[in-house]
């Protein structure tokens, strides 16, 4: 979230007319909060003028790219890819911070041992190849340029620490010195392959010196930028992905590979489209590239505006109506953005200063606001742009992947609306005044509810069976017509700038991690990785169904921590979808339970990023707020397991029945009482027993099978029910009062 995000949140909090002075003050100490918390997470620098300028141009030129390939016809696959990748390493070296902002004494190792490692190898490669043509030793004179470059990188180290000690910048204001290096290299190498695509495919696998020197820049460049823009974590598995190809020959075991040359894994994993350029950048340049677009005008016409005020109008008078409005507006905002940070950043803003007003506490505010944003990853059409890949990934139609994943994003949403609302009614939050909901809300869906036809347009004309692409294209293309229907959502030129700019910014925050997820599927296709991941996994869980989907959730949910959605769910559909499979499990259920329970990992601790950026906002401790958000989001960690043992909850794998339907109905119910048991609260407080009683019989209506259905209506009815008979509160309780200004 840069500053035009910023400016764009404020001018949300200013424009929800219902809201007083103080409310709208305090909502732009909220959008401040989450501006200083993201440039604390992602490194943003404050860049000066000039740099802002060029990135500008950068990022609008890079979507207008896009525009233009998505709707008049792309390139063949490796120079539609490599033109996308130089884009998103650009932005990423101009805007983020090469020591992630940790201040004037810091000063990162990896980036000089990154730069000396690039020039190492454009002098030792020319070197090796001649060696090898001419049947030279040249070993010597290899290892000494080895030890000079490593010499010269903690030189060029600890010089530039002196630097920026002695300029003394909390923050940096510009790229460093060899940042300009890393570009010009890694951007050398992405023109090289657009230029030279078709040659390189002409030759039938023949390597040349000036590939592998091209290659390395890329490799490096993109790991480089990986580390600034996403973490080391997702870093060093490009690392560890590239040192096994090479040195796998050092591993035991079924590890052991003879190990392949650089030349070899120049080719696989640059020369062709297995790994660098492979699906994940594939989907990231053709199909999401589009839907930020749609997206990003979406948000310039105002949608995003009107769904916060309708969510407003519809729920916040309720008990806990700030918390409900969270809930609608998140799940409505999901249908455009898809990415749990981006609706903190959004609503959270507006909604927790709200919910903090009306007698919730800081921690669960915070938690509300970060479970209920959650579920924009799960939920169609964006689902973190996972959907793509998904559907290539399992050769089926994006449409099926939608619609299969409708009602376990239903069944979250209701939970954890349900949740609240008894959680509100336990600790005697209130609802808004109406003095403080604008009363134009209802008149608004009527004269800008056409915004939404976009959406509906993309939906529909995705069920007709039109390609992604052309569906974001055209859907764009109405979005922009439909803005000038009116006054207030006309689009003038500076704001057809901020969609395109929008856009590009955010791509190359998809781009940069979807190239790194490459490495880990050309290691796959090199080197059989994954057969050895299934061999021990199978072994681990004696090929057990129960065994196996809980070693596959704690490794997605481990592993998945501070991994970005796109790359996470690559990881984990290499490393555990074959072992699920192979004990039986639907390859369609296989990959939405590893995708569900990575994007769990954003709120699971320790790491928990969206609750940390939430907390923030709220000013809550981090602990709090993260168990309260697991504890709202817990049937999350329930429903995976549900739609692997019966299908019939992912729509459009079984024939549409009537016992379909009535598993959707009771799965809901289901839903709702399990919430009720998380929440511990009807009429009364309930009692452990009862806590613990209704939450499995709640489980056994979420499995739609007509006993299971039985047992368990009958003991959440049974429970309820005592709700009524039993009106004796717990010893810990003290019932809450209403205070005099919630009146």
């Amino acid at each position: 979230m840069g500053d035009k995000d910023n400016e764009y949140l404020k001018d949300v909090a200013d424009q929800l007319k219902g809201m007083d002075e103080s409310a709208r003050k305090e909502a732009a100490e909220m959008a401040k909060k989450a501006e200083e918390m993201d440039k604390k997470l992602s490194g943003y620098r404050d860049n000066k003028k000039g740099i802002l300028v060029l990135i500008s141009v950068v990022a609008v030129c890079f979507a207008l790219f896009h525009f233009y390939t998505g709707g008049f016809g792309m390139f063949t696959a490796i120079r539609q890819r490599a033109i996308h990748l130089a884009f998103a390493l650009w932005i990423c070296m101009m805007r983020y911070s090469s020591n992630k902002n940790a201040g004037p004494k810091v000063e990162p190792w990896l980036p000089h041992f990154f730069l000396w490692i690039m020039i190492m190898g454009t002098i030792n490669i020319p070197i090796v190849d001649y060696a090898r043509k001419a049947r030279a030793n040249m070993t010597g004179v290899v290892l000494a340029v080895g030890v000079i470059c490593i010499v010269c990188a903690i030189l060029s180290r600890f010089i530039t620490l002196k630097l920026r000690m002695k300029a003394n910048k909390a923050v940096e204001d510009g790229p460093m010195w060899y940042d300009w290096l890393f570009l010009i290299a890694a951007t050398a190498g992405c023109i090289y392959m657009a230029i030279n695509t078709d040659k390189i495919l002409q030759r039938a696998g023949i390597v040349y010196t000036i590939d592998q020197i091209m290659a390395l820049y890329l490799l490096i460049g993109t790991i480089e930028a990986t580390r600034r823009s996403i973490g080391k974590v997702l870093m060093w598995i490009g690392i560890f992905m590239l040192m096994y190809c090479r040195f796998g020959f050092l591993c035991g075991g079924i590890w052991n590979h003879p190990g392949f040359s650089f030349a070899m894994i120049t080719r696989h994993f640059v020369l062709t489209d297995a790994a660098l350029w492979g699906t994940p950048i594939g989907v990231s340049s053709s199909y999401i590239s589009l839907f930020l677009l749609l997206g990003a005008a979406l948000h310039a016409t105002g949608l995003a505006e009107l769904l916060l005020k309708v969510a407003k109008g519809l729920v916040g008078h309720f008990v806990g109506g700030p918390a409900k409005m969270a809930v609608v507006a998140s799940s409505m905002f999901a249908m455009i953005s898809g990415s749990s940070t981006s609706n903190v950043a959004t609503t959270g803003v507006i909604t927790i200063p709200l919910m903090k007003r009306t007698g919730i506490p800081a921690a669960l505010a915070g938690a509300t606001e970060a479970s209920a944003s959650m579920g924009g990853q799960v939920t169609p059409p964006v689902m973190g742009a996972v959907a793509f890949i998904m559907a290539e990934f399992l050769g089926i139609s994006y449409i099926s992947i939608i619609t299969a994943a409708a009602i376990p994003a239903l069944l979250y949403y209701v939970s954890v609306f349900t949740m609240i609302h008894f959680e509100a009614h336990k600790i005697g939050a209130w609802g808004l005044k109406k003095s403080e909901i604008d009363p134009t809300w209802k008149h608004d869906i009527l004269t800008k509810g056409y915004l939404i036809l976009p959406v509906v347009m993309l939906v529909y004309m995705l069920v007709k069976g039109y390609t992604a692409m052309a569906a974001c294209f055209y859907s764009f293309i109405v979005a922009v017509c439909l803005s000038f229907f009116r006054k207030d959502t006309r689009l003038n030129l500076k704001k057809f700038k901020g969609i395109f700019e929008q856009a590009g910014m955010t791509l190359c925050v998809v781009a940069v991690p979807s190239a790194i997820a490459g490495f880990v599927e050309g290691t796959a296709t090199l080197t059989g990785l994954t057969p050895h991941i299934t061999k021990v996994l199978t072994e681990l869980s004696h090929s057990n169904l129960y065994l196996t989907l809980i070693i596959t959730m704690l490794m997605c949910l481990v592993l998945g921590m501070g991994v970005p959605t796109v790359a996470n769910y690559i990881l984990m559909t290499i490393m555990t979808v074959p072992t699920m499979i192979s004990v039986g499990v639907m390859p369609l259920a296989a990959h939405l339970f590893c995708f569900y329970f990575g994007i769990m990992s954003e709120l699971t601790p320790p790491v928990a990023i969206t609750s940390y950026t939430a907390a923030a906002i709220a000013g809550a401790p981090f602990w709090p707020t993260a168990f309260n958000a697991v504890r709202l989001a817990a049937v999350a960690y329930i429903v995976p397991y549900i739609f692997v043992f019966n299908t019939s909850l992912l729509l459009g794998t079984e024939p549409f029945t009537p016992a379909v339907i009535w598993g959707v109905i009771t799965a809901a119910f289901g839903s709702c009482s399990f919430a009720i048991g998380m929440a511990g609260f009807i009429r009364r407080k309930m009692f452990l027993i009862e806590r613990f009683a209704i939450c499995i019989f709640a489980i056994f209506m979420i499995v739609p099978t007509v006993l299971t259905d039985a047992v368990g209506i009958g003991g959440v009815v049974f429970i309820i029910a005592m709700q009524w008979i039993y009106k004796k509160n717990p010893k810990n309780y003290i019932p809450p009062v209403k205070p005099k200004e919630a009146a």
